[in-house]
């Protein structure tokens, strides 16, 4: 069959729509763009329902494998400089939080660049996986997607309420450290394994009650003058350091 070429095909304006959160949400898919990142995604065990390609591709596992021309692919991507392929998968969040090793919070995270940067460093890191709580930025939208560059098939993703996550730090057997301007000790200490970080929103931090339910408090210092650092570049410093004194 010849490439399709009409944004009006059924599966190009279906895999279209899912830029767009509301569409995302009632299918439960969501696009990853680019070879290397697919590979990861293989590579992960994750198969994808629907593979696009500019080119003739090997097939993947029960994917429907679709050919279009290079204008149909650039209304697919999200990027200036369109992949050759891109590919639908089904979303996955874990079940539960294993009490063991290290676990990252977040809380109300706003911003996806943010948020994709995080689960990038998680994975680097070897976090066990991350829980999202409160309102949260939707992981799967494709601006995080794509900043996690294949790390969102690799780190576990929990949704929980603000609630639920304050019951978790109230049972969690080791460290829970908050990442707080007001906290008590500096980042740089040790931490008891397993070790659950917290961290909050962009613009507000931690909610007062999330704060209230961790076991320490820690704070980045920081010259006179910024008054915070921005949140992933916070967090990938406190989970280095969790590493550090871990090993």
């Amino acid at each position: 069959m010849p490439p399709i070429s009409s944004l009006h095909n059924p599966t190009i304006k279906r895999i279209r729509s899912l830029a767009e959160k509301k569409h995302r949400q009632e299918q439960g898919l969501f696009v990853a763009e680019g070879a290397k990142v697919l590979a990861r995604a293989q590579s992960l065990g994750w198969e994808p329902e629907i593979v696009v390609s500019t080119g003739r591709a090997e097939p993947w596992g029960g994917a429907t494998m679709i050919e279009v021309t290079e204008p149909v692919m650039v209304s697919l991507s999200a990027q200036n400089n369109p992949p050759p392929v891109v590919a639908v998968f089904h979303q996955r969040f874990a079940r539960q939080v294993s009490l063991d090793g290290l676990w990252l919070a977040l809380e109300g995270l706003r911003d996806p660049g943010n948020l994709g940067s995080i689960i990038r460093t998680a994975d680097a890191a070897g976090a066990m996986g991350i829980v999202l709580a409160g309102p949260t930025c939707d992981p799967w939208g494709r601006d995080c997607v794509r900043a996690t560059m294949g790390s969102i098939f690799a780190v576990p993703l929990i949704r929980l309420s603000t609630v639920k996550l304050i019951d978790l730090c109230h049972a969690w057997p080791g460290d829970v450290a908050g990442s707080h301007l007001q906290g008590t000790e500096d980042f740089r200490r040790s931490y008891r394994e397993p070790t659950l970080l917290v961290v909050g929103s962009e613009g507000e931090g931690l909610s007062p009650q999330l704060a209230a339910a961790c076991s320490v408090l820690v704070r980045i210092p920081m010259r006179a003058g910024p008054d915070s650092l921005n949140v992933a570049a916070a967090t990938a410093l406190m989970l280095y350091e969790v590493r550090r004194t871990a090993l």
